[in-house]
């Protein structure tokens, strides 16, 4: 048993616990905010989860990547990709409060 299972089972009422492996800044030309992605372990995959979403001229709601993924720098690239992916003339950068 592991040092996250016995904590697990210490605390039942725990519902989720995740390792944060990663915590990257990254500015981005023509954006004022700080692009900021953790990195999660869940399980024995990886998590990207930026604190910016941008919702695209005409959707209808913010998007944000959360693909697990298999290694810490496929999470990363993925939260990446998914803030440019609409990205554009038009688009709207909102800042997630629960990243």
């Amino acid at each position: 048993m592991n040092n996250i299972d016995e904590i697990r089972e210490t605390y039942p009422r725990i519902l989720e616990l995740n390792e944060i492996v990663g915590l990257y800044e990254i500015h981005v030309e023509g954006i004022p905010q700080v692009l900021k992605i953790k990195i999660l372990k869940i399980g024995a995959g990886y998590m990207g989860i930026a604190n910016l979403a941008v919702r695209g001229k005409d959707a209808a709601s913010p998007y944000r990547s959360l693909h697990l993924q298999n290694t810490k720098m496929d999470a990363l690239r993925d939260a990446i990709s998914g803030f440019f992916a609409f990205l554009g003339e038009g688009a709207e950068i909102i800042e997630e409060e629960d990243w």
